[in-house]
């Protein structure tokens, strides 16, 4: 026995995070007055009938006295003036509980209510429905005013469809009635009260319980109990329960603080276990052979190795996403202990935890071997029963199956083929499996099989496949630097021994070689005497040559010196952005061509420049603004010359349009002007000229009545 105060200041601190003793937990407060919450309260009825009725298994339904407002969605509770003057005490022990709501929303509120249990009854396993029988009012000090109400006895309930009234009907489980554990711990802890504990029997009724609170209660200045009121809601005492296991004082000769696992979670830890049941890299059929398994569900290796450190009584924590075998795993742990007669209790936070395992082992049919002490159907009647059930099928040895020699024999032959898979081919480092799985890798690829000799394979280590991987990346980047091998220039000259035939048939190549030799030597000695260059070692010019002749079409003679001076420059970057320059402006000038006549881009515009950028930017400012007076400032002779070259006589007109519109000041005549520069000059060339005439200075397409 250990009586250390630490570890007991542990086990306090423990059990004091499980409880919820403030007023937010409704075992301590409930706010009865508060409708809207999943409470039903119930009216004209006395605590003592209800639970003699409930009692023997009969079924109790609800009674609606109130009126739904519709309009508004609001209830309305019954008013004075709807009750009854005088009372029939019958309905004290009728089937009905009488509530103040409507009929509408005395309906909602139950199947509200009804599936709220069952979700709750199906995730936790627990049942959280009570009826809650007699409230006892209190302060939590003297000075308060603030009165809180709590519930005295509370009855394990559930609401049973009717499907012949399409209603819910409330009926009493057979589980155990429970003090309400909070409240005696808040009293026990402000008050030091004793909030006394339940016992009850056959002829037990609350009224009993209710004297036994009221002799307390009547002490306190203010506290008193209201013995039938009563009310339908959701309490919870699973925290509570795990509360009174952790008391050391209710564990006899320090059993609890005593145990090693308690000890171990708590405060010594758990240090590496030596003595595990396999060993870094041990395989699992060397340890554990087809004899010694016994797993009543498929389980893998990983899964093989956690069932036997579990049979052997080691302490390890399985973690894994789900659908991964963890329910397969605890189903085979629970069987391998059964067998060896051990008990397990196997406990989850979900009920649906609980139900995959035990659904398991039931399937395998080793139901026999499990017992549901914490479930919705787990209660006093039913325990018993099952315990008879199982100690009568125990009488009744099953037949032990024959030793698995079979699967001994086929495991082996199977262990083999993965050796010898898995082993090293002689001196190399590679194994089949490797092997196997490269290829495989390859065909996944689509790269074609190649052809080896397979007797130089067998003896290639990883050393030399290295230098043969490296030739053969040398190889393909020469074969693609060189092309086809097939029509490369020196294909089979490291061939000597040519039979006859073959000798025939190289003659005429060879000598069809010699004469194209011979015309690619003169045709650039030719290239070579136009560019002025000296004969002799040309065979490195002819790729330079071939790109200078075909960036040269249509060069005259008198260009020779521009077509060395290209060759001989060395700047190659420099030379290409020159000509990608020359290029562009060759092709504006042809786009302009079609515009402008052949003088016109001889004609030194400067002076021009600034009044035309004036007029861009009003209509005005080109009829009179300064683009008229700089005309003079112009110089003469070049636009004389713009004057004469760019006007024709009315016959020689080539305009597309079809007919001409007299142009401003001048008579009969057309002008095809553009904005601007196309007025100014057409004047200008009036002045100059009587003749009629066409001015062709803007685009040959856009009219403009001048």
């Amino acid at each position: 026995m250990i009586d250390s105060p630490q570890v007991r200041k542990l086990f306090d601190e423990t059990r004091r995070r499980l409880v919820e003793t403030g007023t937010r937990n409704r075992l301590v407060h409930v706010n009865r007055a508060n409708t809207r919450g999943s409470v039903v309260n119930v009216v004209n009825e006395r605590s003592d009938d209800v639970y003699s009725i409930l009692a023997t298994g009969k079924a109790m339904r609800f009674r609606a006295l109130g009126k739904d407002k519709h309009e508004q969605g609001e209830i309305l509770l019954a008013g004075e003036e709807q009750q009854e003057t005088v009372f029939d005490e019958s309905r004290y022990t009728d089937n009905q509980l009488e509530t103040m709501l409507g009929p509408d929303a005395l309906a909602k509120k139950l199947l509200k209510i009804a599936r709220d249990a069952r979700t709750a009854e199906e995730e936790q396993g627990v049942n959280i429905l009570y009826l809650a029988l007699g409230f006892v009012s209190w302060f939590e000090d003297e000075r308060s005013e603030v009165k809180r109400e709590a519930p005295l006895v509370l009855l394990p309930v559930e609401l049973v469809r009717n499907q012949r009234t399409s209603t819910y009907d409330i009926r009493m489980r057979a589980d155990d009635l429970i003090t309400n554990l909070p409240l005696q711990q808040r009293w026990q802890e402000d008050f030091e009260m004793a909030l006394p504990e339940l016992d009850t029997s056959e002829e037990w009724r609350p009224s009993e319980y209710f004297d036994l609170v009221d002799a307390i209660v009547t002490e306190r200045d203010g506290w008193s109990i209201d013995r039938d009121a009563i009310q339908l809601g959701f309490f919870s005492f699973s925290k509570l329960l795990m509360y009174r296991d952790l008391d050391l004082d209710t564990w006899p000769s320090g059993e609890l603080e005593a145990h090693k696992l308690v000890r171990g979670l708590l405060y010594e830890g758990f240090g590496e276990e030596d003595d595990l049941a396999f060993g870094e890299g041990q395989q699992l059929d060397e340890v554990l052979p087809p004899d010694k398994i016994f797993h009543v569900v498929d389980a893998d290796a990983s899964q093989a190795r956690v069932i036997e450190e579990a049979r052997l009584g080691r302490n390890l924590v399985v973690q894994g996403p789900p659908g991964t075998g963890k329910s397969q795993t605890i189903a085979n742990i629970i069987a391998a202990a059964a067998k060896e007669g051990k008990t397990v209790l196997f406990i989850a936070e979900k009920m649906a935890a609980l139900e995959v395992v035990h659904d398991r082992l039931v399937k395998v049919g080793l139901a026999d071997v499990c017992l549901e002490l914490h479930s919705r159907s787990a209660n006093k009647r039913q325990v018993l029963e099952e315990l008879k059930r199982t100690l009568n099928a125990g009488a009744a040895l099953p037949a032990l199956p024959e030793p698995p020699v079979a699967l001994q024999k086929i495991r082996d032959e199977l262990n083999a083929i993965a050796d010898a898979l898995h082993s090293k081919v002689d001196e190399t480092d590679e194994t089949p499996f490797s092997m196997l799985g490269r290829q495989v890798s390859y065909m996944g690829l689509k790269a074609p099989p190649p052809v080896f000799n397979s007797a130089v394979l067998a003896q290639m280590d990883r050393q030399a496949e290295n230098a043969a991987i490296v030739a053969l990346d040398r190889y393909g980047k020469a074969l693609a630097e060189a092309g086809d091998p097939r029509y490369h220039p020196f294909r089979g000259v490291c061939e000597t021994s040519l039979q006859p035939v073959d000798q025939m048939r190289l003659r005429p190549i060879l000598e069809e070689g010699r004469d194209d030799a011979v015309k690619l030597s003169e045709a650039v000695d030719q290239v070579l005497d136009a560019l002025g260059l000296a004969e002799g070692g040309w065979l490195d010019l002819v790729e330079p040559l071939i790109t200078l002749l075909d960036a040269m079409p249509g060069m005259d003679e008198q260009d020779a010196d521009l077509a060395i001076a290209m060759l001989e420059c060395a700047d190659h970057q420099r030379l290409s952005e020159v000509l990608a320059l020359g290029r562009k402006w060759r092709e504006k000038r042809d786009t302009a061509e079609r515009d402008f006549i052949d003088h016109a881009f001889d004609v030194d515009a400067t002076s021009l420049r600034g009044p035309l950028t004036v007029g861009t930017t009003s209509f005005f400012k080109r009829l009179g603004g300064g683009l008229p007076h700089s005309i003079p400032r112009v110089n003469w002779p070049a636009e004389r010359s713009i004057a004469e070259n760019c006007w024709r006589p009315r016959g020689s007109c080539r305009s597309t349009a079809g007919d001409c519109t007299p142009a401003w000041g001048m008579g009969a005549g057309c002008g095809f002007l553009c904005a601007g520069a196309g007025r100014v000059l057409a004047r200008r060339a009036h002045r100059l000229g009587s003749r009629r005439a066409c001015a062709r200075v803007g685009k040959s397409s856009a009219h403009s009545q001048q």
